[in-house]
């Protein structure tokens, strides 16, 4: 826990944040069940997606009719995903909404909502089969164009471990939008839930408001506050001896959750001068609660009990941009604190000796944490045909944990810089640079875990050009890059080891038109990484395994405005070599494939979009021989 003058030196900070610096609004999400604003553009699609043993499926359908005072929306969205490999595994995610509204009066309008959702799973788990199904009958009431006060009720059916609940659900959204008070502008958004499928409870409870003031014409000040309250009561499968002894199949949990934000922010508005300011600051508190219904006094090995977290985060962000014709830079800073408290609650009857025990394990789980953070970043534009990046960004975090049973308390430091050139060498060839490089240090304080110190270093140098002659356009890019890893006392833990990483890639590009309509495309990489033993000190390194990548795609196309149609090989192979006692490579896998490939893209103006993907590759290596076909397909349509 901070301490007391701690705590009280920060709240007094923040207030004079609050009270002295102008801040910026939060933007409120829409939290209403009622709005045809979801419904904008009609749209379909379908899509498949087939690589190695895995399908996935998907299909989504929009759809909003409005005539005179009548309005019609549905959307569906439909997933299913298929892993067959020894055992087939299935799972399938199914969310279908409709509404239908009929405007009554100017300032009254009722309708009707049905909101079905199902997920189905054939793995044995303990929520592998859920649905959920509402249907709301909903009255909306404008007094003005800016209020929305929306009551709706009807019916709920739950299915939880084949166990079916039907009962009541009811509630209210009030909607606030921009509406002017004074100098003020006040959005707000109040939702009120509840579903009572007995001998199950769920309700929500959501308030959120944002008051901005805009001031001198180049500041704006926003205070922002937000309350939410759900609680959701699940089934899951009762232990023996609590079954027997409430005569019960499936025991209930509730989880509560209650947040509480408080935020003000601040942003001036760009001006001549080319400065501008951004800073806030905010109060988090979040509380869960997780209590079973039954709970059986003779079972003390059950894992199931009541435990409650609370969670406390505090923010401070701010950050200084500058702007010009030639030049922009960006200077960000931010602090925040982070506590986490885990409690096992009392129950009436258990042990001492169990609750100590259960409270004991929740209290090792509770841990604070320090972040700071600054950044800088710049672009100058020397001159019309040349760019210059640089960016640096620090990070310092401090990780606490009270109990003496954790041993994660640890110290880190990131620290990560770049710098990137760019210029136009001639109307037929840009060329960019780019070096960048990291340092991130991390220092666990207590014994039990300090082995683990270790400090990274990562230096990475890449290069691109794009280059257009005539027929002729290529876009090629390399890097190199090395990653050294050491441990502090590897000396003291033969199983830890200092490492390297080095790696090369080498991508192109490139397509040449042989006519109007037809193109000749090469695609590919080649990709080679070496990792072994290393010595920082005498900087040597004793490789231990290599990889080696490469994929080429030569492809002969047929492009028209509204058509692709591309064709041709495509060769992957990649070969891992492990490096013996006389420094020698040897193989010790291998996969290579090789086979056709075609890709389809039509577009017919604004309405329809095609996509497809697809390969298939005769597979060899490692004495093995199969044929796998694979396809990425996608339909959209906007009508």
């Amino acid at each position: 826990m901070m301490p007391r003058l701690k705590l009280i030196y920060h709240i007094l900070f923040f207030l004079t944040f609050l009270l002295f610096s102008p801040l910026y609004a939060q933007e409120l999400n829409d939290s209403t069940s009622f709005s045809q604003k979801y419904f904008n553009n009609n749209a379909l699609s379908f899509g498949l997606d087939k690589q190695l043993n895995t399908y996935l499926f998907t299909n989504f359908i929009k759809y909003g009719l409005a005539a005179d005072n009548f309005f019609f929306g549905a959307r569906e969205n439909f997933n299913s995903t298929i892993v067959n490999t020894s055992s087939k595994n299935i799972k399938d995610e199914h969310n279908l909404y409709m509404i239908g509204e009929y405007k009554i009066a100017p300032q009254v309008t009722t309708g009707l909502t049905l909101n079905n959702i199902i997920f189905s799973d054939d793995r044995s788990t303990q929520l592998n089969k859920t649905s959920l199904l509402t249907s709301l009958l909903f009255i909306q009431y404008r007094p003005i164009s800016n209020i929305s006060i929306t009551p709706f009720g009807g019916l709920s059916n739950n299915q939880q471990l084949n166990q079916t609940d039907k009962g009541f659900m009811y509630g209210s959204d009030i909607n606030i939008n921009s509406l002017m008070i004074s100098d003020f502008e006040l959005n707000s958004q109040l939702k009120f839930q509840n579903e009572d499928i007995s001998p199950r409870k769920n309700m929500l409870r959501n308030l959120s408001a944002n008051l901005t003031n805009i001031f001198e014409d180049s500041f704006i000040n926003t205070i922002s506050t937000s309350f939410f309250e759900q609680r959701k009561d699940f089934y899951f499968t009762a232990d023996p001896t609590t079954a027997l002894e409430y005569g019960i199949t499936n025991n209930i949990q509730s989880r509560t959750e209650t947040n509480y934000l408080i935020q003000n922010r601040f942003r001036s508005v760009p001006t001549a001068n080319g400065f501008n300011v951004d800073l806030l600051g905010s109060f988090y508190w979040r509380t869960i609660d997780r209590n079973t219904r039954y709970i059986s006094l003779n079972n003390n090995n059950s894992p199931n009990y009541d435990t409650q977290i609370n969670e406390f985060k505090l923010d401070f962000t701010g950050g200084l941009d500058y702007r010009s014709k030639s030049f922009f830079s960006s200077f960000k800073f931010s602090y925040s604190q982070y506590e986490e408290k885990h409690a096992a609650k009392k129950i009436e009857g258990v042990d001492y000796i169990v609750f100590s025990d259960r409270d004991k394990l929740e209290f090792k789980k509770n841990n604070q944490a320090e972040t700071a953070t600054i950044s800088f970043i710049s672009n100058w534009l020397i001159s019309d045909d040349e760019n210059l990046i640089f960016s640096i960004f620090h990070r310092k975090l401090q990780y606490d944990t009270p109990s003496l049973d954790n041993f994660d308390d640890r110290d880190e430091l990131l620290s990560i810089g770049r710098i990137g050139y760019e210029r136009k060498i001639n109307p037929s060839l840009k060329m960019s640079f780019n070096l960048e490089g990291s340092l991130n240090k991390i220092v666990y304080i207590l014994s039990e875990r300090s082995s683990n110190n270790n400090l990274r270093r990562f230096l990475k140098f890449s290069t691109a050009g794009y280059y257009t002659a005539g027929n002729f356009v290529s876009l090629n890019s390399a890097e190199v890059s090395a990653n050294y890893t050491t441990f502090d006392y590897e000396y003291l833990n033969p199983s830890l080891r200092s490492y390297s990483f080095r790696q090369f890639i080498l991508r192109d590009s490139s397509s040449y038109k042989i006519t109007g309509r037809i193109k000749f495309l090469l695609t590919g990489y080649i990709k080679l990484s070496e990792q072994g033993d290393f010595n920082w000190n005498a900087f040597s390194e004793r490789p231990a395994r290599y990889l080696d990548e490469k994929l080429i795609e030569p492809k002969i196309g047929y492009h028209t405005e509204n058509l692709t149609l591309n064709w041709g090989i495509r060769y992957f192979n990649l070969a891992i070599f492990n490096v013996n006692t006389q420094n020698e490579k040897v193989k010790t896998s291998e996969y290579r494939s090789i086979g056709p490939v075609s890709e389809i893209k039509y577009k017919l103006g604004s309405k329809i979009d095609l996509s497809f993907y697809g390969w298939y590759e005769f597979v060899t290596g490692d004495n093995v021989k199969r044929e796998i076909p694979n396809v990425i397909f996608k339909l959209s349509c906007f009508l």
